[in-house]
């Protein structure tokens, strides 16, 4: 079992990061719009985004930055909570 639970502990986390890579380094333009590596179209965020929540030139709104936290630091949590699994001395 602790070999399960590490091997899902480290493909949550991969794919978290991958997703959090996509999201925010891949950047891709068709027809003039700006897209992020997810797909969503950017746009320049508004001044109070620009100062509380993102130093970036483009953003895909409030939405899915509330989304992307969530993802992030729910899915490094799960990663984190599955590997404590696979450390218990019960587990073989």
């Amino acid at each position: 079992m602790k070999t399960i639970y590490k091997f899902l502990s480290a493909t949550v986390a991969l794919s978290v990061l991958i997703a959090a890579f996509m999201a925010y380094f891949m950047r891709s333009v068709s027809e003039g719009q700006v897209f992020d590596g997810l797909g969503r179209p950017l746009s320049e965020p508004p001044l109070w985004a620009k100062f509380f929540l993102t130093g970036e030139s483009s953003w895909a709104g409030f939405g899915w930055h509330v989304i992307d936290i969530i993802w992030f630091f729910g899915g490094i949590a799960i990663a984190y909570w599955l590997y404590s699994l696979s450390e218990y001395p019960n587990n073989k």
